[in-house]
């Protein structure tokens, strides 16, 4: 007789399998539906005008937030980027307010504003262009481009206004900022006198220079070390005369700079330029002189008044607050078109 297997039951593996299978189904249905609201959230529940932030009763918008954001994109981190935005928003809509202040605005500071001034700005180079005219700058500005170059210009106006008003300065003013101002914006260059010691840039001429160095400290003469049999050594003199300072610079950018810092007496370190490695030491180096404070004066108004401005607005930002309204960090994308 056969033997009758009894059936093993599978119906619980089957259930659980079923069961995975609902469950899975339910997640993928789920994360789907939540992926189409956030869809929705993004495209739905910002507009470049919705307002983002303030600074006192002044809005921020979206559309000017995103511009600023995107100029800063490459240069800050993604972690950093909401917050040098907002920064960086509110230094610009800080001068914005100081210019309104001057009357030195033409329309609102909102962003609907600033679309309607590219767009006319656009037309007006357009239209300039196609009749032949000369078009400074681009034809066409993007946005960006068009609140960088509206900004500069409004800095600009902001500046001439201050320097003929709250900043305005007497002769004594502008004698006392040139006192202050002249070792760094105003010295002529020096004449320069120099004793060079050079060997092939290689590493056995820098040891031969090394070991000049060491001679050179007990007041050996260079030309004593150069006239030795098979020292490979070159000495020579060499001048920098303030006329010629732009030319040596692009010619001797290394011996110049090493020049520009030594006192009579000094001596560098090994150097290389070119092909040859030097050592230098100043023999000579004319006495210091200034551009006359009559020749200068117009620059040093301007960098008299661009350090006023730049304390002003410090002070000012430093009173004031950004207060951003929505998490800017969950909001989508919004682009300007014209």
């Amino acid at each position: 007789m056969g033997i009758k297997r009894k059936q093993v039951m599978k119906s619980d593996g089957r259930k659980n399998r079923f069961a995975r299978i609902i469950v899975v189904s339910a997640l993928i249905v789920t994360a789907a539906a939540a992926a189409a609201g956030y869809a929705r959230y993004k495209s739905s529940s910002v507009t470049e005008y919705t307002v983002v932030a303030s600074i006192g009763n002044e809005p921020i918008q979206y559309g000017e937030f995103t511009l600023v954001r995107d100029m800063l994109r490459s240069t800050a981190k993604p972690e950093e980027l909401k917050a040098k935005t907002l920064q960086r928003v509110k230094e610009l809509k800080t001068e914005q307010l100081w210019a309104k202040e001057k009357g030195l605005t033409a329309g609102g500071l909102d962003f609907g504003e600033f679309e309607k001034r590219w767009r006319q700005e656009n037309a007006r180079r357009k239209t300039a262009a196609d009749r032949g005219e000369p078009v400074y700058g681009p034809v066409t500005y993007d946005p960006s481009g068009y609140y960088r170059y509206e900004q500069s210009n409004l800095q600009l106006r902001l500046k001439e206004a201050l320097a003929g008003q709250d900043f305005a300065a007497g002769d004594a003013e502008l004698q006392a900022a040139y006192e202050r101002m002249k070792d760094v914006r105003f010295m002529r260059p020096s004449k320069i006198r120099l004793q060079l010691l050079s060997a092939e840039n290689s590493a056995s001429g820098a040891e031969k220079l090394n070991r000049a160095a060491a001679r050179l400290k007990a007041e050996e003469a260079f030309e004593s070390l150069a006239g030795q049999a098979d020292s490979g050594l070159t000495a020579e003199a060499r001048w920098f005369e303030p006329a010629d300072r732009k030319a040596d610079a692009e010619r001797y950018p290394a011996l110049l700079q090493e020049a520009e810092g030594l006192q009579p007496g000094q001596m560098s370190g090994v150097i290389g330029e070119g092909e040859r490695l030097y050592l230098v030491r100043c023999a000579e180096r004319g006495k210091a002189e200034y551009e006359p404070f009559e020749d200068v004066k117009e620059r040093v108004r301007i960098l008299y008044t661009d350090e006023r401005y730049a304390a002003e607005l410090a002070s000012r930002l430093a009173r004031t607050e950004i207060i951003a309204l929505k998490p800017l960090e969950s909001e989508g994308e919004v682009n300007v078109t014209e």
